[in-house]
């Protein structure tokens, strides 16, 4: 059975509000928050409502006769002479819940609560994802090996290449040039030697160092002796030992025969 609530937020209710038409069959009247309140906990659905009142324009009260239609159901809004326009009553219409405000008979406005009630959901389908398009294939191109554009005949690497490249290096040009020395298989010793590399050549004895080159060593006539194994001869007497300074005693670091570990 259809109901149609008629309510207003003032005290009294002008009985003008309070008409039937053929599709209700019951009428209840409401005036005031505090029974709107109440008819909201006793969970009383209706299928159309009138409400009347500038005061019932309040989002407090008109949001409440939402609640109280059924979805779908209509509210009409009598603004009668001195009440609310038209545009201040959508407003309140579509902040309370209303949709599909349109103008009625009568300078009145009707609205229509939603189709769908309070905590109503709905399961979204997925669309069937369509199966990816094979991405295009490049053209690929190829040279030929005979393809040249038209730009001239490849160069022969061989061609570039002298009889004198072709020949290997003579050994003992090999040999000189991983030697230090400036004629030879062994280095010589240097113009005017100070180390006795001379004297030792001279009597062919391999120089040996002495307490003597230890405790007062000098440069050499070459420059290099102080300056460590990077820089001495392959027969230098001080090859294996750290650079020192000239004229002062080579002393050697306390782990300096310590095996690294």
């Amino acid at each position: 059975m259809s109901r149609t609530l008629v309510a207003t937020a003032e005290p009294l209710l002008a009985a003008s509000a309070i008409s039937g038409d053929g599709e209700t069959s019951g009428i209840d009247v409401l005036t005031g928050q505090a029974s709107l309140d109440a008819l909201l906990a006793a969970g009383t659905k209706y299928s159309a409502a009138v409400v009347t009142g500038k005061a019932s324009l309040a989002p407090a009260f008109l949001g409440g006769v939402a609640k109280a239609l059924q979805p779908g159901g209509r509210v009409t809004l009598q603004l009668g002479a001195g009440g609310a326009t038209q545009d201040e009553a959508r407003i309140a219409l579509l902040l309370s819940g209303f949709v599909d405000a349109a103008p009625a008979p009568g300078g009145a406005l009707t609205a229509a609560a939603p189709a769908w009630g309070v905590g109503a959901k709905s399961a979204l389908k997925k669309p069937a994802a369509k199966p990816a398009a094979p991405a295009p294939v490049a053209a690929a191109w190829k040279l030929a090996l005979d393809d040249d554009g038209g730009d001239g005949d490849l160069v022969d690497e061989e061609e570039l290449l002298t009889e004198e490249d072709k020949l290997r290096p003579a050994p003992a040009a090999a040999a000189a040039a991983g030697d230090d020395c400036e004629v030879g298989a062994a280095r010589k010793a240097c113009k005017n030697c100070s180390c006795g590399r001379a004297e030792a050549e001279a009597a062919g004895v391999k120089v040996q160092l002495t307490d003597e080159m230890l405790q007062n060593p000098g440069v050499g006539s070459c420059g290099n002796c102080s300056l460590g194994d990077a820089f001495r001869c392959a027969g230098c007497p001080y090859r294996g030992l750290p650079s020192f300074q000239p004229g002062k005693p080579l002393t050697l670091p306390s782990d300096f025969l310590v095996a690294d570990a």
